[in-house]
Protein backbone atom coordinates (compact mmCIF):
# COMPACT_ATOMS: atom_id res chain seq x y z
CA UNK A 1 0.00 0.00 0.00
CA UNK A 2 1.48 3.36 -0.99
CA UNK A 3 1.51 6.37 1.27
CA UNK A 4 -1.32 8.13 -0.57
CA UNK A 5 -3.67 5.14 -0.23
CA UNK A 6 -2.92 5.00 3.47
CA UNK A 7 -3.78 8.70 3.86
CA UNK A 8 -6.97 8.38 1.80
CA UNK A 9 -8.17 5.32 3.71
CA UNK A 10 -7.69 7.23 6.96
CA UNK A 11 -9.90 9.97 5.50
CA UNK A 12 -12.63 7.67 4.14
CA UNK A 13 -14.83 7.81 7.30
CA UNK A 14 -14.74 11.61 7.26
CA UNK A 15 -15.41 11.64 3.50
CA UNK A 16 -18.39 9.31 3.94
CA UNK A 17 -19.82 11.50 6.68
CA UNK A 18 -19.03 14.68 4.67
CA UNK A 19 -16.97 16.19 7.51
CA UNK A 20 -13.66 16.81 5.65
CA UNK A 21 -12.24 20.17 4.65
CA UNK A 22 -12.51 21.09 0.95
CA UNK A 23 -8.94 20.16 0.09
CA UNK A 24 -9.10 16.81 1.85
CA UNK A 25 -12.49 16.15 0.22
CA UNK A 26 -11.05 16.81 -3.24
CA UNK A 27 -7.99 14.68 -2.50
CA UNK A 28 -10.15 11.68 -1.63
CA UNK A 29 -12.47 12.19 -4.61
CA UNK A 30 -9.60 12.35 -7.08
CA UNK A 31 -7.91 9.32 -5.55
CA UNK A 32 -11.09 7.19 -5.61
CA UNK A 33 -11.41 7.81 -9.33
CA UNK A 34 -8.09 6.09 -10.00
CA UNK A 35 -7.61 3.66 -7.08
CA UNK A 36 -9.71 0.53 -7.35
CA UNK A 37 -8.65 -0.81 -3.95
CA UNK A 38 -9.51 2.36 -2.01
CA UNK A 39 -12.76 2.70 -3.93
CA UNK A 40 -13.66 -0.90 -2.98
CA UNK A 41 -12.98 -0.15 0.68
CA UNK A 42 -15.15 2.97 0.44
CA UNK A 43 -18.04 0.98 -1.12
CA UNK A 44 -17.77 -1.60 1.68
CA UNK A 45 -17.98 1.21 4.24
CA UNK A 46 -21.15 2.56 2.60
CA UNK A 47 -22.67 -0.90 2.37
CA UNK A 48 -21.92 -1.56 6.03
CA UNK A 49 -23.53 1.75 6.94
CA UNK A 50 -26.61 0.88 4.88
CA UNK A 51 -26.87 -2.49 6.62
CA UNK A 52 -26.63 -0.84 10.03
CA UNK A 53 -29.27 1.71 8.97
CA UNK A 54 -31.58 -1.09 7.75
CA UNK A 55 -31.12 -3.03 10.99
CA UNK A 56 -31.87 0.11 12.98
CA UNK A 57 -35.03 0.74 10.95
CA UNK A 58 -36.07 -2.89 11.45
CA UNK A 59 -35.45 -2.64 15.19
CA UNK A 60 -37.42 0.62 15.35
CA UNK A 61 -40.26 -1.01 13.41
CA UNK A 62 -40.28 -4.03 15.72
CA UNK A 63 -40.34 -1.69 18.73
CA UNK A 64 -43.35 0.13 17.28
CA UNK A 65 -45.12 -3.16 16.54
CA UNK A 66 -44.38 -4.44 20.05
CA UNK A 67 -45.60 -1.18 21.53
CA UNK A 68 -48.87 -1.44 19.57
CA UNK A 69 -49.28 -5.07 20.65
CA UNK A 70 -48.65 -4.12 24.28
CA UNK A 71 -51.22 -1.33 24.04
CA UNK A 72 -53.71 -3.72 22.45
CA UNK A 73 -53.05 -6.37 25.12
CA UNK A 74 -53.48 -3.80 27.89
CA UNK A 75 -56.76 -2.66 26.33
CA UNK A 76 -57.98 -6.26 26.06
CA UNK A 77 -57.00 -6.90 29.68
CA UNK A 78 -58.86 -3.78 30.82
CA UNK A 79 -61.94 -4.75 28.78
CA UNK A 80 -61.72 -8.29 30.19
CA UNK A 81 -61.56 -6.96 33.76
CA UNK A 82 -64.53 -4.65 33.16
CA UNK A 83 -66.60 -7.46 31.62
CA UNK A 84 -65.69 -9.77 34.50
CA UNK A 85 -66.78 -7.13 37.02
CA UNK A 86 -70.05 -6.58 35.12
CA UNK A 87 -70.76 -10.33 34.98
CA UNK A 88 -69.98 -10.82 38.69
CA UNK A 89 -72.05 -7.74 39.57
CA UNK A 90 -75.05 -9.09 37.64
CA UNK A 91 -74.66 -12.56 39.13
CA UNK A 92 -74.70 -11.03 42.62
CA UNK A 93 -77.74 -8.88 41.82
CA UNK A 94 -79.79 -11.70 40.35
CA UNK A 95 -78.73 -14.18 43.05
CA UNK A 96 -79.82 -11.74 45.76
CA UNK A 97 -82.99 -10.90 43.82
CA UNK A 98 -84.10 -14.53 43.48
CA UNK A 99 -83.24 -15.18 47.11
CA UNK A 100 -84.98 -12.11 48.57
CA UNK A 101 -87.65 -11.13 46.04
CA UNK A 102 -89.81 -14.12 46.94
CA UNK A 103 -91.20 -12.12 49.87
CA UNK A 104 -94.87 -11.23 49.73
CA UNK A 105 -96.51 -8.75 52.10
CA UNK A 106 -100.25 -9.29 52.67
CA UNK A 107 -102.09 -6.41 54.37
CA UNK A 108 -105.21 -7.41 56.28
CA UNK A 109 -108.56 -5.73 56.94
CA UNK A 110 -109.10 -4.40 60.46
CA UNK A 111 -112.17 -6.62 60.99
CA UNK A 112 -110.54 -9.84 59.78
CA UNK A 113 -111.56 -12.95 61.72
CA UNK A 114 -109.47 -15.86 62.94
CA UNK A 115 -111.33 -18.09 60.51
CA UNK A 116 -110.40 -15.84 57.59
CA UNK A 117 -106.78 -15.75 58.74
CA UNK A 118 -106.78 -19.55 58.92
CA UNK A 119 -108.11 -19.75 55.36
CA UNK A 120 -105.37 -17.39 54.12
CA UNK A 121 -102.65 -19.41 55.82
CA UNK A 122 -104.06 -22.70 54.49
CA UNK A 123 -104.11 -21.34 50.94
CA UNK A 124 -100.49 -20.24 51.30
CA UNK A 125 -99.36 -23.65 52.57
CA UNK A 126 -101.28 -25.43 49.80
CA UNK A 127 -99.01 -23.72 47.29
CA UNK A 128 -95.75 -23.94 49.28
CA UNK A 129 -95.84 -26.09 52.39
CA UNK A 130 -92.38 -24.81 53.33
CA UNK A 131 -93.30 -21.13 53.08
CA UNK A 132 -92.25 -19.05 56.07
CA UNK A 133 -95.31 -17.12 57.32
CA UNK A 134 -94.86 -14.29 59.83
CA UNK A 135 -97.81 -12.41 61.27
CA UNK A 136 -97.50 -8.80 62.45
CA UNK A 137 -100.25 -7.17 64.51
CA UNK A 138 -101.52 -3.61 64.14
CA UNK A 139 -99.36 -2.68 67.13
CA UNK A 140 -96.32 -4.18 65.37
CA UNK A 141 -97.09 -2.03 62.31
CA UNK A 142 -97.38 1.13 64.43
CA UNK A 143 -94.13 0.44 66.25
CA UNK A 144 -92.38 -0.32 62.97
CA UNK A 145 -93.47 3.01 61.50
CA UNK A 146 -92.30 4.82 64.62
CA UNK A 147 -88.82 3.37 64.13
CA UNK A 148 -88.73 4.35 60.44
CA UNK A 149 -89.76 8.01 60.51
CA UNK A 150 -87.43 10.70 61.77
CA UNK A 151 -90.11 12.99 63.21
CA UNK A 152 -91.44 10.80 66.04
CA UNK A 153 -94.01 13.43 67.05
CA UNK A 154 -96.08 12.71 63.93
CA UNK A 155 -97.14 9.37 65.42
CA UNK A 156 -97.10 10.33 69.08
CA UNK A 157 -100.90 10.65 69.16
CA UNK A 158 -101.51 7.12 67.90
CA UNK A 159 -102.00 4.15 70.21
CA UNK A 160 -103.86 0.85 70.22
CA UNK A 161 -107.19 2.72 70.35
CA UNK A 162 -106.77 4.76 67.17
CA UNK A 163 -104.12 2.77 65.31
CA UNK A 164 -104.50 3.37 61.56
CA UNK A 165 -101.87 0.84 60.50
CA UNK A 166 -103.03 -2.61 59.34
CA UNK A 167 -101.89 -6.00 60.50
CA UNK A 168 -100.10 -8.03 57.85
CA UNK A 169 -98.33 -11.21 56.88
CA UNK A 170 -94.80 -11.51 55.52
CA UNK A 171 -94.54 -14.64 53.40
CA UNK A 172 -91.07 -15.85 52.46
CA UNK A 173 -90.96 -18.28 49.55
CA UNK A 174 -89.56 -18.44 46.03
CA UNK A 175 -90.56 -15.97 43.32
CA UNK A 176 -92.67 -18.44 41.37
CA UNK A 177 -94.73 -19.50 44.40
CA UNK A 178 -94.97 -15.93 45.69
CA UNK A 179 -96.68 -14.89 42.46
CA UNK A 180 -99.03 -17.88 42.64
CA UNK A 181 -99.87 -17.20 46.29
CA UNK A 182 -100.68 -13.58 45.47
CA UNK A 183 -103.03 -14.68 42.68
CA UNK A 184 -104.84 -17.13 44.99
CA UNK A 185 -105.31 -14.96 48.11
CA UNK A 186 -105.80 -11.48 46.67
CA UNK A 187 -109.59 -11.94 46.52
CA UNK A 188 -109.99 -13.78 49.83
CA UNK A 189 -112.05 -12.14 52.56
CA UNK A 190 -109.94 -10.19 55.04
CA UNK A 191 -107.19 -9.36 52.51
CA UNK A 192 -106.86 -5.61 51.90
CA UNK A 193 -103.97 -5.65 49.41
CA UNK A 194 -100.71 -7.40 48.64
CA UNK A 195 -97.26 -6.13 47.86
CA UNK A 196 -94.61 -8.30 46.24
CA UNK A 197 -91.00 -7.41 45.55
CA UNK A 198 -91.04 -9.86 42.63
CA UNK A 199 -93.02 -7.28 40.63
CA UNK A 200 -89.93 -5.06 40.54
CA UNK A 201 -87.10 -5.17 38.04
CA UNK A 202 -84.04 -6.78 39.76
CA UNK A 203 -82.09 -3.52 39.58
CA UNK A 204 -84.98 -1.48 40.93
CA UNK A 205 -85.40 -4.07 43.66
CA UNK A 206 -81.77 -3.62 44.74
CA UNK A 207 -82.17 0.16 44.69
CA UNK A 208 -85.34 -0.05 46.77
CA UNK A 209 -83.61 -2.38 49.23
CA UNK A 210 -80.69 0.05 49.59
CA UNK A 211 -83.00 3.05 50.03
CA UNK A 212 -85.09 1.10 52.53
CA UNK A 213 -81.99 0.39 54.61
Amino acid sequence: MDKKCEIVQDLLFGYKDNTLHNESQKLVEEHLKTCENCNKIFQELKEEENNISSEKKEIDYLKKVRKKINKKNKLLIIIGIILTIVVIFNICIFSYYYKQAGKLQVFLEDDITQEQMGEIESKILEIDKNANIKYYTKEDSLNEMKTKIENKELLSGYDSGNNIFPSYYIIETNIKDAKKIEENIINLQGVKKTQGAFNLNPYLFIISECLGK
